[in-house]
């Protein structure tokens, strides 16, 4: 790539995550959001350490919002559309891990547990940047099992939304809609795992885990469907 396309990539990026920012942060702040299961986080945090969030790539916009300025870590793909995202996250003081399940893996797992033995909450996406749509990849099993750290699903929905033709198919709510941030029970990898079966028995649960909070939030706010 010759210099000045980069240069128009980079500003492309620079241009989209500062519009990116200022309309999430003006959309996030219309919505009549209730919370649910916050209650817990804090004593989790007191017994247990760092927290590692998850959530699907489709709703990771508005639950990352209300995290913001908390000294949280995110873990971002090194794609172009992640280079977007990752922009509006540095606006909300976030860390940022980069890095995905194909590109830079290993390091990023690296910096992950890094930042999680440093005391850091994080957030991850474990369906991206690719997917399958909400399928979890391994590499969250083996965040929680090197950091000792425990994982919380966290879903997210509104009544009322736009639905991008992505391969996450992206919500992005609309202004002053009924939202709901809800957090899932804390699921704990063991930091011993004999071999892949047993990784593939956690990826499971970690993914009904993340599975049950998003349609618990679905039927709380009655947008459910049968191909979700």
């Amino acid at each position: 790539m010759n210099m000045s396309r980069q240069r128009w990539c980079d500003l492309r990026a620079w241009l989209a995550g500062w519009v990116g920012s200022r309309l999430v942060n003006l959309l996030s702040r219309s919505l009549r959001v209730q919370v649910v299961g916050d209650e817990k986080l804090e004593e989790l945090r007191q017994r247990c350490g760092p927290i590692c969030f998850c959530s699907w790539h489709e709703i990771l916009v508005v639950p990352l919002f209300h995290h913001r300025f908390n000294d949280g870590v995110a873990v971002v793909s090194e794609h172009a559309d992640g280079e977007i995202i990752a922009r509006v996250l540095d606006t909300w003081g976030y860390t940022l891990v980069r890095g995905s399940t194909t590109r830079g893996a290993i390091r990023a797992l690296i910096h992950a547990v890094r930042a999680v033995r440093g005391g850091h909450d994080i957030g991850i996406t474990p369906d991206g940047p690719r997917g399958p749509r909400r399928v979890a990849q391994p590499g969250i099993v083996l965040l929680a099992q090197k950091s000792g750290c425990p994982i919380v699903p966290m879903g997210f929905g509104s009544t009322r939304y736009w639905e991008f033709r992505s391969w996450d198919r992206f919500r992005l709510p609309k202004p002053w809609a009924r939202a709901e941030i809800r957090y899932g029970e804390p699921i704990f990898v063991p930091s011993e795992l004999a071999d892949n079966e047993a990784v593939e028995v956690w990826r499971r649960r970690i993914e009904e885990g993340m599975t049950k909070v998003i349609r618990e939030v679905e039927a709380s706010l009655g947008t459910a469907r049968d191909d979700a």
